[in-house]
């Protein structure tokens, strides 16, 4: 593992990228979850473990404060606004399109981008919901663009689909099968429906150009958002929950 000004790094040798932007104490264990994915998958891994969201209830005490899932995104420019970030929030960035770049030459020309997320447990039993840039809408998944697969709810998002929505389809059914055994839960895309500390209703569509799962471009790079539960990453849970995605993932993408 090599050190970084935002936490840590390793070069893989797979298709594989695992990402964890907030291990640095917003989503709970999601460090040793990426990591074991990682294992299991032979992954490059990228970790946040120094800077905290603004929400974080250190934020007001802490020099090290940024939420390193939001980019900035100029509408008007059609670029990223780095000047905006931290510095090594671009250094993590940066880290994240060369593992890419190291992955599509390992196995069929794509990189699989993997961001591991953490969200609260809800009455919906969903125990991972996927975000790729869609959302189902009268039984398909609908982005953010045209007419026939433009989400009614998008809104003025401008971000893109992100990963093949029948390889996330299967993503969904193959980890549903082990979560419904296993914990009675389920696996949504863009289904599972959380509230902030403030009564803010979220959702991980993950279909905002601010969003890390869409810094990524083009036919060759495939990127998606797993949001896992806080019964998933429960200490007794860890190594099970990364079992199972690395197992899914190997599923729909045969490394």
């Amino acid at each position: 593992m090599t050190r970084a000004n935002y936490g840590s790094r390793q070069k893989g040798s797979s298709k594989f990228v695992v990402v964890a932007p907030h291990a640095a104490g917003d989503d709970t264990r999601t460090k040793e979850i990426a990591e074991a994915v990682a294992r299991h998958l032979n992954a490059s891994l990228v970790v946040n473990e120094k800077y905290i969201k603004p929400s974080n209830s250190r934020a007001s005490t802490s020099s090290t404060v940024e939420d390193f899932n939001k980019l900035s995104w100029s509408r008007s420019h059609e670029r990223y606004l780095w000047n905006r970030k931290h510095p090594h929030m671009k250094e993590f960035y940066d880290h994240i399109a060369e593992y890419a770049k190291h992955a599509r030459e390992q196995g069929d020309g794509r990189a699989i981008v993997v961001y591991i997320h953490g969200m609260k447990d809800g009455d919906d039993g969903v125990g991972i919901d996927i975000g790729f840039g869609a959302k189902y809408h009268e039984e398909r998944l609908k982005g953010t663009r045209g007419r026939r697969d433009k989400h009614p709810d998008c809104g003025t998002n401008s971000g893109v689909v992100r990963a093949n929505r029948e390889d996330m389809e299967k993503l969904k059914t193959t980890l549903e099968d082990r979560l419904s055994t296993d914990h009675g839960l389920s696996a949504g895309i863009a289904e599972a429906t959380r509230y902030d500390s403030s009564g803010r209703k979220i959702e991980f569509a993950a279909w905002s150009k601010q969003n890390g799962v869409q810094y990524h471009n083009g036919p060759t790079e495939h990127s998606f958002q797993l949001e896992i539960s806080s019964l998933l990453r429960r200490p007794g849970n860890v190594a099970k929950t990364a079992r199972m995605i690395a197992d899914a993932l190997k599923e729909v993408y045969r490394p």
